[in-house]
């Protein structure tokens, strides 16, 4: 394993936390660019390996597997768990930080990726997310992300309308769905400035205007949306919670300002999602 530190003069160091996720795998190429990048994970990522990424392996939650963490310049946290059926969202993110917080060196930032409406919802992923950042501001030196809906070619949701069979979804709020590249092109920027920042993309789209760009880019019908208590009984069978029911009614467009601050021009969803389901 390469040595991490940058007292050299050399990239800073960099450990993504959760590397091998959907985010991770694909921002942590652009972070190649500008730092020394290594990734810790439970298992090892084959496109991560493929690019010589060191891998540690590790577990957010062990506070021995995370000593390490002192080799770093800047410590990224992007630990998440979608549903609460195998893990629960207090112990990756308030168990999680806590644990980061108290082995980092002062000197180390540490960037976390919370989520849009951390600070309004009241889910317990919400709430788990925002007491992370609550402790995270007491410690200081962080920059806090709170995406909107974070898409791509890979990622949870776009697989989960891929692959769904009804012509129906559950109503929501606008999501302003972010691609996950433009993420990582802005990234290096928030992660020198510090602070709390909020990041969506430019369209105001809702869970039914998403499914309907990807089945007509598919060749499918047009589908329509429908009341949670129609939605309901097909739970069971559905990749949804009813946690995430809740979540998908509330808006996630706060962050469009974001693009002109930083002089970048955000992707649009269907001309992305037409390039990414074409290839």
């Amino acid at each position: 394993m390469k040595e991490h530190g940058s007292g050299d003069g050399s990239l800073k160091s960099l450990l993504v936390i959760g590397g091998s996720g959907f985010v991770g795998r694909n921002i942590i190429p652009e972070l190649m660019e500008k730092y020394s990048v290594s990734y810790m994970s439970r298992s090892e990522c084959k496109k991560l390996k493929d690019l010589g990424v060191p891998w540690i392996r590790g577990d957010i939650r062990n506070e021995e597997d995370l000593k390490i963490i002192r080799d770093f310049d800047i410590i990224m946290d992007l630990v998440a768990v979608i549903n609460e059926k195998m893990e629960k969202h207090h112990d990756v993110n308030v168990i999680g930080m806590h644990n980061i917080i108290s082995i980092a060196r002062e000197d180390s930032r540490i960037v976390y990726f919370s989520a849009m409406n951390s600070d309004r919802g009241r889910t317990r992923y919400f709430i788990t997310k925002y007491q992370a950042e609550n402790m995270l501001m007491k410690r200081g030196n962080y920059t806090i992300l709170r995406p909107s809906i974070i898409f791509g070619e890979d990622d949870y949701l776009t697989n989960m309308l891929r692959n769904l069979k009804v012509p129906f979804v559950p109503r929501s709020g606008w999501l302003c769905p972010v691609y996950v590249k433009d993420i990582a092109k802005i990234l290096p920027k928030l992660i020198d400035d510090g602070g709390i920042f909020e990041i969506s993309g430019p369209e105001e789209l809702s869970l039914l205007d998403m499914y309907n760009i990807i089945r007509e880019i598919n060749g499918k019908k047009r589908a329509h949306s429908v009341p949670d208590f129609l939605v309901y009984p097909f739970l069971p069978f559905l990749p949804i919670t009813r946690e995430q029911l809740e979540m998908l009614k509330m808006d996630f467009c706060h962050g469009k300002d974001i693009w002109k601050k930083y002089s970048m021009e955000p992707s649009k969803y269907r001309e992305t999602m037409e390039k990414l389901l074409k290839k």
